[in-house]
């Protein structure tokens, strides 16, 4: 491949600290094999344009065959910007049509990689011409070692990312290697997991429910178990508290007691309710842990896509096929989705739900893992106007960041938790209704303005 002085080309991603977890094969050997693909002369020497296209199809290729299509999704504005010197790609490929491209790649990975489930976050090339990747396997990053001193700093920053898991991990390895065993609070503790792992749905029952949503179902519930183990910890009393204080102020479970749902309650506790100063969750303390301490490799990576979840404000666009077709009114982003409480909508409709991935690599059903919450008014311009007020004006992918965190966390804790709350309007059994704007007190029928 060209050389190049660029040094990455970043994308979208959530990364954890660095592992010394070794694969069989570089990916960065993968990912160019899979590019030189994409060239009419694999065996010459690509434009900085060709070689970066080729590379960045790719990577949305060996994602996309995992179910994570945010590469592919965005593919085509960051070819845009790839090349400072604007050069054009598409007479060194063998197709102008990315997509195809894309796809050909998708089914490559599957045949010939289909247990591989590390996922790319970045890739660029050294001075040297190097293919060089930044990839999570459940999701714990390990780097490329680029020698741009700005990727050293963040690698650094990455280290230190979760310290409370890190001091619980060394503490918990410690009492393992310890001489003394209490035999009394060792059966105490086993008897004590077992009773939470018989609360885990049976094979029997998830054979009942959609693939996609059976999979997140279950790795939810394991993540409730490690949830009830994990905060009995020294260490994680901040969680406990945090918890118990939401729990108690909100009485979760739905309506008539409460808007909030089970189903967005939890992941809210598990995958959103973060503590300072690095926004822990946990979520992330648990893979932290389970990567630790051998968790199996699949249910860290379903565990992975539900941390980096969040709610969403979406506009139905009418169905396909039995599934809800939902774009996001900030990101535009499209996705088809399984809807388990029932509920069908209509075109037009404002939803307010966390969308999940398609947990199963080469999956296209999306899952709107909480109960829909409609958005009865105001309408959308409305809301474009809210994360206009909201977002910073800067440029389109700062402000998507803005937004993603926004919408994960909020500017407090409680910040989206109060706007349900207040938001609340009516509900039937699939579905609840809301009307208000976060920022307007007066819009919310139960703000304390109102009442």
């Amino acid at each position: 491949m060209v050389k190049k002085t660029r040094t990455v080309l970043k994308f979208p991603a959530r990364r954890d600290r660095e592992t010394k977890a070794v694969q069989e094969r570089k990916l960065s050997e993968i990912i160019k094999e899979m590019a030189l693909r994409l060239l009419k002369k694999p065996d010459g020497i690509p434009s900085a344009a060709a070689a970066e296209a080729a590379l960045l199809l790719a990577s949305a290729a060996w994602n996309g065959a995992l179910g994570d299509n945010g590469i592919r999704d965005r593919h085509r504005e960051m070819l845009k910007h790839l090349d400072g010197n604007g050069g054009e790609p598409w007479a060194e490929l063998v197709s102008s049509d990315s997509g195809r491209l894309i796809d050909e790649l998708c089914e490559y990975k599957r045949a010939h990689f289909p247990n591989d489930v590390r996922r790319i976050v970045a890739i660029g090339m050294s001075p040297e011409g190097n293919v060089q990747v930044q990839w999570v396997h459940a999701d714990t990053l390990v780097a490329a070692q680029f020698s741009s001193p700005r990727l050293d700093t963040e690698d650094r920053k990455v280290e230190k990312a979760h310290p409370m898991a890190e001091k619980l991990i060394a503490r918990m390895k410690k009492e393992a290697r310890g001489k003394v065993v209490r035999f009394k609070d060792a059966i105490a503790g086993r008897a004590a997991a077992k009773e939470l792992q018989n609360t885990v749905v049976s094979p029997e029952r998830l054979a009942d429910y959609h693939p996609a949503h059976a999979a997140y179902i279950y790795a939810q519930n394991q993540m409730s178990v490690l949830s009830e183990l994990l905060t009995e910890l020294p260490g994680m009393a901040p969680f406990a508290d945090l918890l118990s204080r939401a729990e108690h102020l909100y009485l979760p479970g739905g309506p008539p007691m409460s808007p909030l749902t089970g189903s967005y309650f939890t992941c809210w506790a598990f995958f959103d309710a973060c503590v300072e100063p690095a926004n822990e969750t946990i979520g992330t303390t648990a893979l932290e842990v389970g990567a630790a301490f051998g968790m199996h490799a699949e249910l860290l990576r379903l565990f992975g896509l539900m941390q980096r979840s969040r709610m969403g404000i979406y506009v139905h666009e009418g169905t396909r096929e039995s599934l809800a077709v939902l774009r996001e009114v900030v990101t535009d982003a499209v996705c088809r989705a399984i809807v388990p409480s029932g509920y069908r909508g209509k075109s037009g409709e404002l939803w307010y739900v966390r969308v999940l991935p398609p947990p199963m690599p080469g999956g296209c059903e999306h899952v709107v893992f909480t109960t829909p919450y409609i958005l009865l008014q105001p309408g959308i311009r409305d809301w474009q106007a809210y994360f206009r007020r909201t977002l910073p004006d800067a440029p389109k992918q700062a402000r998507l960041d803005a937004y993603e965190l926004h919408m994960k966390h909020g500017p407090t804790r409680a910040y989206w938790n109060e706007f349900v709350f207040e938001a609340y309007v009516n509900y039937r059994s699939d579905a609840i209704f809301l009307a208000g704007l976060p920022d307007v007190a007066e819009s919310r029928p139960h703000s304390e303005v109102n009442t």
